[in-house]
């Protein structure tokens, strides 16, 4: 894959060429068996890395039934994710069960998707996502940011790492760091992301009551210290994720409700 290093203002320019026609469909879902709805909320939340705000108890959830690069019966860990929106921020919660709980990267745009980190792919252009912003954010809650545009340059993908948007991450943990001597249970990743995060981008589409994104949600589980092989579990099916997750005929669709 190659990539490419850009000005955010040059982005801007390359995304009206690159994905204003895409959208300039009719606004209806494609698929119906991967549709995921994201409830509006009017509680103020609190990013402390818990379940405790009555908006997401009550809010739908998923559970990332599809795993990969499985090598043992125990690398299949449940998550069960949640979100939600209001008129400021676009916020995730991630539950993960983890026997063994391992971070390493403590540097911005790092290799965080090395270690046990959530991720969510976002993409405006729900009908030809092959535009999408990429937040994954490991538990030292240090994000590897990048906006993905599939097969830009002579059929290349192309990753843009001058995306680094305003986040707010906590995390709970319920066990060890980086200690494999016992059995961890797991951790929970609740995160804000500012909506002006995408900038001019998302008024193609904005998020409000009706509007359907394209998405997905991902979760990376890494048990071996010494290893970096990790299982992606992932909220819909990837046929050929081995190759790459950023394939977008594979994304689903997020519906935002009030």
């Amino acid at each position: 894959m190659k990539q490419a290093f850009l000005t955010h203002s040059i982005f801007i320019m390359i995304f009206y060429l690159y994905a204003f026609s895409a959208f300039a469909q009719e606004n209806q879902p494609q698929t119906d068996d991967k549709l995921f709805i994201a409830n509006y909320t009017s509680e103020k939340i609190i990013i402390d890395g818990e379940l405790n705000e009555q908006s997401w108890i009550t809010t739908p959830s998923a559970q990332f039934n599809f795993h990969y690069n499985v090598v043992n019966q125990t690398d299949k860990q449940a998550t069960t994710f949640r979100m939600l929106w209001d008129e400021t921020n676009l916020y995730l919660l991630y539950h993960c069960q983890d026997n063994f709980i391992t971070v390493r990267e403590t540097q911005r745009d790092g290799l965080t998707f090395l270690d046990d980190c959530a991720e969510i792919f976002l993409s405006p252009i729900k009908n030809n996502p092959g535009l999408h912003f990429c937040l994954e954010i490991n538990l030292n809650k240090v994000s590897n940011d990048i906006i993905y545009l599939n097969k830009f340059v002579s059929g290349e993908d192309v990753v843009i790492k001058a995306f680094n948007p305003e986040y707010k991450a906590a995390v709970t943990i319920d066990g060890t760091i980086n200690d494999n001597s016992d059995l961890d249970r797991a951790w929970t990743m609740e995160i804000a992301i500012p909506l002006t995060a995408f900038s001019r981008i998302s008024e193609t589409n904005p998020i409000k009551p009706g509007t359907y994104w394209a998405f997905l949600a991902l979760r990376q589980n890494r048990d071996e210290i010494n290893s970096e092989r990790r299982v992606t579990s992932i909220i819909y099916p990837n046929l050929k994720i081995e190759n790459d997750v950023h394939q977008p005929q594979y994304f689903g669709l997020v519906k935002f409700i009030k």
